[in-house]
């Protein structure tokens, strides 16, 4: 998965200071502007611990200084401290209802606590205005995967793997959904472009091992019931039971062990069926040899 960004409030001129004529206020306030950009300049050189420790010290001198509040949020998301985050962005939606930033980092810390409610209906807010953002397409989801709600978990991948085609992130989430609601040819599709983009992942391919085999199982079952159905229609023709015969085999061999002996059983009877009809048959020695193998197995 790609890493998230969140956009950074760069830095700040003392004359943002000014907030009154009382000089021991004004300076209060240049200093947590000094504070504030003390602490862009250390998230940019990504040490965390001093952006939070020079973040905090601006919040404490101006706690009306949103930019700091954010950027605190910001920091706290960066060290892995979702739930504090939560309550920094929320401050700032409390002064500024219309932070699309903040909207967007209280949706992603509170997806980083496994609260997937409330980090949907955060994040649904985002959309509208930043509905070419690949990263949030992809983080609703695969948020909405989470609530088991798999047909919008597609919607938004899909849009997010047109946004950043190039993501191998979002091609591999976008298998699992797929995978998940039974598209198998879609799953495919995905997981055979994760393995392109990421040639060295093994969950890759081993999830696109586990669709080929439902592939496999999904065309086998349709061949089955397509020889059933020939076969109810018109019963005299032999080929059709020889062909049933295999379709039973190669069911049986992808089934689980307790399917296995009924599905051997129906194949033998489709074997006889046709050896009784069609005795000169070229394939009739086939037939026989099948059913010499079957009978063991069945009783």
């Amino acid at each position: 998965m790609t890493r998230w960004a969140l956009s950074v409030i760069l830095g700040l001129s003392l004359a943002t200071a000014t907030l009154a004529a009382d000089p021991g206020q004004e300076q209060i306030a240049q200093e947590a502007i000094q504070r504030y950009n003390a602490g862009v300049e250390a998230l940019a050189r990504r040490d965390l611990d001093s952006a939070l420790y020079q973040f905090r010290q601006a919040v404490r001198l101006n706690p009306d200084l949103v930019e700091a509040q954010h950027n605190l949020g910001i920091t706290l998301l960066e060290l892995r401290q979702p739930g504090q985050a939560a309550a920094v962005f929320a401050r700032v939606l409390e002064r500024q209802p219309d932070h699309l930033e903040a909207r967007l980092g209280l949706g992603l810390a509170y997806r980083a606590q496994g609260d997937a409610e409330r980090a949907v209906a955060e994040l649904s807010q985002v959309l509208p205005k930043k509905a070419d953002d690949a990263q949030l397409q992809f983080a609703l989801g695969d948020l909405y995967r989470q609530l088991r709600k798999p047909a919008l978990a597609a919607t938004h991948l899909a849009e997010a793997a047109r946004l950043a085609p190039s993501d191998s992130g979002i091609q591999f989430q976008l298998g699992l959904v797929y995978a998940d609601s039974g598209d198998l040819d879609r799953a495919l599709a995905a997981f055979r472009r994760t393995v392109e983009l990421r040639p060295d992942d093994a969950d890759a391919y081993y999830n696109l091992g586990v669709v080929v085999g439902e592939k496999i199982q999904a065309l086998v079952s349709e061949k089955v019931a397509a020889y059933r159905k020939a076969a109810e229609l018109r019963p005299a023709q032999a080929d059709t039971h020889y062909h049933l015969g295999v379709a039973y085999i190669q069911k049986a061999q992808l089934s689980r062990v307790e399917e296995k002996r009924l599905l051997l059983q129906l194949a033998l009877e489709q074997f006889r069926l046709f050896r009784q009809s069609a005795p000169e048959d070229p394939k009739a020695a086939t037939a026989a040899h099948n059913i010499e193998a079957l009978e063991p197995q069945v009783k």
